[in-house]
């Protein structure tokens, strides 16, 4: 069964007819103004289907807070690391404690886990 197409009419400003009509010309015959205005539509309308409410926008807005987060969070431990150094003023000290964290940081991921499911069986 054929697609049966809706017409619309529209307004636009002098300023947009004629950026309109200056890149149709520069398509040549080919592209018409209103071939233009279909895609400029579709365009819209598939920005809006990534639009609040949509997996896909929930997992770009996700991973785009996650990415601050972290920027974030590596900003504060550069801090404290800096601070560390400026009070012990042994840097070897500090390259001892990031060894040990690098060794050891699963089993500390997991011993903070395991205090922190106790909180909540507390609660």
């Amino acid at each position: 069964m054929p697609q049966k197409n809706i017409k619309r009419s529209i307004a636009m400003s002098e300023e947009m007819h004629a950026l309109l009509t200056q890149i149709a010309a520069k398509h040549g015959r080919d592209i018409t103004e209103s071939h233009l205005i279909r895609e400029a539509i579709r365009l819209f309308l598939d920005e809006q289907t990534d639009m609040v409410g949509s997996r896909r926008h929930f997992q770009k807005s996700l991973q785009l807070r996650l990415d601050r987060l972290e920027r974030s969070l590596l900003f504060q431990m550069n801090i404290l690391i800096y601070l560390l150094t400026a009070i012990l003023a042994d840097d070897s000290a500090i390259e001892d404690a990031i060894i040990a964290a690098k060794k050891d940081g699963s089993t500390l991921m997991q011993q903070i886990e395991a205090v922190r499911d106790l909180k909540d069986d507390h609660e």
